[in-house]
């Protein structure tokens, strides 16, 4: 499929020879990346066994196919077509930013290609381009997923003119959020000092996955969106891009321009080529050599390793040695590694975005919503919502950078290499579950008062049973022993909502469990033992069953 997109990008090859881009160093250097994340694989030290985890990416695109459906279904029912156009290319653009900010911001601050290519000959505009390209293929086939389905259906529907001209909105949308993330990173560098680049753009990807998420979900309330007749424009309307691809396909089917429908045209095939010009004259000269200089002053720059907290809080949770020390390396690398940081902070926001969505979301307005809050069950979201923020860890902490250094666990006279994973798990679960947790009990105990301390304690060990289960499930991994790679972190996003999943079973257990209090009590010691009997069995996992 990498081929195919290719000749799609070659289309576009009298803009890059315009912009002064070598197309030949552009292509090389888009294939080779390409190959390597082909040819990437894991060895298992133990075993001398390989594995390319090839299927990982095709699965996680035939999940995005799935979700894709309940927008087909949409598009299909019998709604205002501004309003299912508005819909398609608002998904459109939201999952296509949650995917470049969660799965490919580590692609984008890669500084590794400025010390490897840069002392070529090849040009800064050059390389910024290749590692758009780069990861203007992969976003393609996301965008294949969540659109193929939605575009036959509308197909079927409005007809195929429609379709055609709706394929080209959609890419101008990915394109927009694609030039968005890439003109914040740039102005960042720009005006930022290096040593704190990195810090401000992973707050920012906290920030913007907020204002996508929530603002996904109010478009249509301040668009007055009223589905049996029509949507109301107000002056904002002009500045959200779903607006703008819906009215550029009205025109289409309604075989009609007015003047509204030529702003909104103009503003949809406009707003991305002026993007696309202002980078590659003002912004992109600069890009690849300030982040040759952050790359220089990370390896430059002395970390202090806070060693005493890691210390003493693992005292207090662990009694064997290498599951304490397995904690404290934890504790310590995930504070320090801005990899690590800039991969799994931004998860954190979805705390916030999930209790906005389930909390607020029940038709009525917030004012009103919250006035009631004291008489309804919603703190169950609290509860449940911190467990798959941490679940998300899981996954990052066996990523690392510096994965060669992995040697030494095999090193080691470990007889128990699940000692050191599950000290490892408990140290991302105290560092960044219980200050959260301890948030939402705030929270919760400011609204509905002492009556849901019970349900905290509670819910406190069924999230750590869910944890530990979440953990299990898979092949196990040393930590920090993985090298990172593009198709394998792939699908965080998507991997997200399934774990919401979860938490919404939980919910609903919970909730069951609270027609009747006493059982609370009853099911807390059963939850224990069961989380007792997990640990039990990850400290036991031998040799034979780490991957690497």
């Amino acid at each position: 499929m990498e081929k195919w997109l290719l000749k799609l990008v070659h289309l576009f090859d009298f803009a890059f020879v315009k912009q002064g881009i070598n197309l030949s160093q552009l292509y090389t250097i888009v294939e080779t990346k390409l190959l390597m994340d082909k040819r990437r694989v894991y060895l298992n030290w133990r075993t001398n066994a390989q594995s390319a985890h090839s299927g990982h990416l095709h699965t996680v695109l035939l999940l995005h196919v799935l979700i894709s459906l309940i927008v087909a279904v949409t598009i299909y029912a019998d709604l205002p077509f501004l309003f299912v156009m508005m819909l398609l290319h608002g998904y459109i653009i939201f999952m296509m930013s949650m995917v470049l900010i969660t799965d490919f911001s580590g692609v984008v601050l890669d500084t590794a290609d400025n010390q490897i290519i840069l002392p070529k000959p090849v040009d800064g505009k050059t390389l910024f381009m290749a590692r758009q390209v780069h990861i203007l293929v992969y976003l393609l086939m996301f965008a294949a997923a969540m659109a193929a389905i939605p575009l036959v259906m509308v197909g079927v529907k409005f007809g195929i003119m429609v379709a055609l001209v709706a394929v080209l909105t959609v890419l101008l949308s990915v394109i927009f959020a694609v030039f968005f993330t890439y003109c914040f990173y740039l102005l960042v560098l720009r005006f930022s000092s290096e040593k704190k680049v990195k810090d401000i753009i992973t707050w920012f990807q906290i920030v913007i996955t907020v204002f996508f998420a929530i603002g996904y979900q109010v478009l249509f309330r301040l668009l007055d969106v009223d589905v049996v007749s029509a949507v109301e424009l107000r002056w904002y309307s002009f500045l959200l891009p779903p607006v703008w691809m819906a009215y550029t396909l009205e025109a289409v089917q309604l075989r009609t321009l007015t003047v509204l429908h030529l702003c909104m045209i103009l503003l949809a095939a406009g707003m991305p080529l002026l993007l696309y010009g202002y980078i590659f004259r003002y912004l992109a000269p600069g890009f690849t050599r300030r982040m040759a200089v952050l790359g220089a002053a990370d390896a430059q720059q002395g970390q202090k390793v806070p060693t005493t907290w890691a210390k003493r809080i693992s005292l207090l949770f662990t009694r064997q040695p290498l599951t304490r020390a397995g904690f404290e390396n934890t504790w310590i690398i995930t504070g320090r590694d801005k990899s690590f940081k800039l991969h799994f902070y931004p998860s954190l926001a979805y705390i916030f975005v999930f209790v906005f969505i389930f909390v607020f979301n029940g038709g009525t307005d917030m004012a009103t919503t919250w006035e009631g809050l004291a008489d309804t069950s919603k703190f169950l979201w609290f509860i449940y919502l911190p467990v798959f923020t941490v679940a998300n860890g899981l996954l990052f902490v066996s990523f690392s950078e510096h994965f060669n250094a992995s040697w030494v666990y095999h090193s080691a006279p470990m007889q128990k290499p699940g000692q050191l994973i599950l000290g490892s798990w408990l140290g991302l679960f105290v560092k960044y579950f219980f200050p959260v947790y301890l948030l939402m009990f705030a929270i919760c105990f400011h609204i509905w008062g002492p009556s849901i301390v019970d349900d905290f304690v509670f819910g406190l060990a069924n999230d750590y049973m869910c944890y530990l289960i979440l953990g299990c499930i898979g092949r196990q991994y040393l930590p920090f022993s993985r090298q990172p790679n593009n198709r394998q972190q792939a699908g965080r996003f998507i991997l997200t909502l399934l774990q919401m999943a979860v938490v919404g079973v939980m919910v609903l257990l919970h909730g069951l469990v609270l027609q009747n209090p006493g059982w609370l009590y009853a099911l807390l010691p059963v939850i224990l033992i069961v989380c007792w009997l997990l640990e039990k069995y990850i400290t036991n996992i031998q040799w034979s069953k780490i991957a690497v």
